[in-house]
This record gives C-alpha cells, sequence and structure tokens, in this order.
C-alpha cells in the first residue's frame, strides 16, 4: 500500500479494468492475511480439540453409537456426559468436550472430591477410562484399581484367542518372556522406547525379539507384515497394574461390582433418555448445556427418592398391620 501511494498507482475494481501488478500483489496478500485471522480465530475457539460445531462453538463434533437414537452413522456435535451413581442415585455428574472417557476420569474424580470432601473407594468404570494416568492418579489417591482396561474383555473372548499371531494370547515362560506360535523364545533385549503420556507421565516399553531373527520361520508372512523380524515391547509399570486390575475383578465380590455397574450406570441413563426424553439437549454452550443436564439429574434423584419414601412407608403400614 505504502508503494502504491508513493508511486500514485490508481486502485481498481470491477468489470473493464486492469489492475497493475502491484495491486495483484497487494489484493493477494490481503486475501492470505484475512484468511490467516480466520484461521487464528477458529483455533482460539477449539483450544486442545478438533472439531467444533458453527451453531454451538462448545459443542465437539463426535462419532456416536449406531443406535435408535443415531441411523446416519455420521459424526454430530455432541458432549460427553458422565455420571457416577451409587445405591441407585446420581452422585456425580459432569459434561466434557473431549470425546473419549480417558481424559475425564481426574476431572470428573476431583469434582467428587471438591463437593464431599473424599475421593470414592471403588468407582467401577468400564475399559475407556484404563490408562497409565488413570492407574497412577488412583494410587496416588487411595482409589482401587478396579477400571477395566482395552483388552480386558478381548482375554475371556472366544473369537479373539483364536488369534494366534496376537500377543495377548501367547504363552510365557518362567522368567516371563514371551514364546511365538512356532515355540521360538523372543528373550533378546533390544534397547526401549520411551515416550510421554498426555499426563506427563514416563510410558516405557522394554522391545525383546527372538534369537535368530526370525530367520526360516515358515510363519513369518503371517505373524508381522511390518519390520525385517518380529519384536514385542513389554511395559513393566503397566502390565503389574492390569494385574492387579485383573486380581480386583477376577473375584465375586469384583464381579458382582461390574454387574452393579451395568445396571446402575446404564439404567440411569436409560431412564433419563427413555423414560425423560432427553435425547437431546435444548441449550447450546457448555455452561447452559451442564445446567440443563444437572437439572435433570437432580429431578432423577427427587424421582428415585420418592419412590424409596412411598417404599418405606408401605413397609411401615404392613408393619404396624402385623
Amino acid at each position: 500500500m505504502e508503494v502504491m501511494v508513493q508511486t500514485d498507482t490508481k486502485i481498481c475494481y470491477g468489470i473493464g479494468h486492469r489492475k497493475s501488478s502491484i495491486q495483484r500483489y497487494y489484493d493477494s496478500l490481503l486475501k492470505m492475511a484475512l484468511k490467516l485471522m480466520e484461521y487464528e480465530e477458529w483455533l482460539y475457539t477449539l483450544g486442545n480439540r478438533n472439531s467444533c460445531s458453527k451453531t454451538d462453538l462448545d459443542a465437539t463434533f463426535m462419532a456416536t453409537k449406531w443406535d435408535y437414537y443415531n441411523q446416519s452413522g455420521v459424526t454430530r456435535p455432541c458432549y460427553n456426559c458422565q455420571i457416577a451413581v451409587s445405591d441407585g442415585l446420581i452422585v456425580n455428574a459432569d459434561i466434557f468436550q473431549n470425546p473419549g472417557d480417558t481424559l475425564t476420569w481426574q476431572a470428573f474424580m476431583d469434582r467428587y472430591h471438591d463437593y464431599t470432601g473424599k475421593y470414592p473407594c471403588r468407582p467401577v468404570a468400564d475399559a475407556g477410562y484404563g490408562s497409565l494416568d488413570n492407574y497412577l492418579y488412583n494410587l496416588k489417591n487411595g482409589i482401587e484399581l478396579v477400571q477395566k482396561y482395552g483388552n480386558f474383555g478381548k482375554k475371556k473372548d472366544r473369537r479373539f484367542q483364536k488369534r494366534i499371531y496376537n500377543v495377548l494370547n501367547w504363552k510365557q515362560t518362567e522368567e516371563g518372556f514371551l514364546i511365538c506360535p512356532e515355540g521360538r523364545v523372543l528373550d533378546q533385549y533390544e534397547g526401549d522406547n520411551i515416550s510421554r503420556t498426555r499426563g506427563g507421565n514416563l510410558h516405557i516399553s522394554q522391545m525383546y525379539a527372538e534369537k535368530g531373527h526370525c530367520e526360516g520361520c515358515p510363519r513369518r508372512s503371517h505373524c508381522f507384515r511390518f519390520g525385517k523380524y518380529r519384536r514385542v515391547g513389554k511395559n513393566v509399570v503397566m502390565e503389574e497394574l492390569q494385574g492387579k486390575v485383573d486380581e480386583n475383578l477376577g473375584c465375586e465380590e469384583g464381579k458382582g461390582l461390574c454387574r452393579q455397574r451395568s445396571i446402575q450406570v446404564e439404567g440411569a441413563f436409560g431412564i433419563l433418555k427413555q423414560d425423560r426424553g432427553m435425547t437431546r439437549f435444548r441449550r447450546r454452550g457448555l455452561k447452559g448445556v451442564k445446567m440443563e443436564f444437572l437439572l435433570n439429574c437432580l429431578g432423577l434423584n427427587l424421582y428415585k427418592y420418592h419412590l424409596f419414601w412411598l417404599k418405606q412407608r408401605a413397609n411401615n403400614l404392613i408393619g404396624k398391620l402385623n
């Protein structure tokens, strides 16, 4: 613009006018600058998210389950609703913007601690909450490890057990080294893979391979596709934590806790969706959506309390008649 002013360049637009070369450069740079400003504005709105809705900037596009409420299979702007249920009552509820459940665990537990002054003893949760960060968080705050991890259910699945090339189905030696389907022991240490989790904790995997690097193995083409030979990682800390989860959930008490989680939590969500008609939020924005969700949870608790009161009164009347 300064050059055009100094050279007295005429700025023209419209049909029948020919732009000068300096004006064409100026218009191109201005267009890119405006586009960059638009990108910066959207990046500021997104924050740590990967997407948002133009009609509700706080909502995040999520791949919801294919069920009665979603027959399209496409992503939709949603909020991640979390509840904790005990004895039929919702004792904690919150709204999150991230689609995964893993990153909601610590904030959800901190919210419960802020309102009650303590952490829950054995909060059972499904596999979406089992991660190294969450397990270490539980140990730090005295919470028992009763949250499933990703492959917890697969270990008992008969179809999954037939996948002989998956390391979870491989046998181990007394020293803890894996044995491949061909009978070869992967006991050659080849260094560590060190990374950081989202929570900042160290994730160290010890890499092991077979002594002969799978030379001459007839199952070589079926066992792996990438790399020169098969390598497996061993995370000692994570395996120990997962072993503790297997111990806690493998006993009869742990199985009962898992059944109660399915009955109470899924039952509460079923009442909110089916009976109360809460299949879609009427408000927009994180603040309005959270208020609407908490009011619905409060209404469910009052409904449950009223049922408990009616049942208790009926029992007292029956006792007096007897």
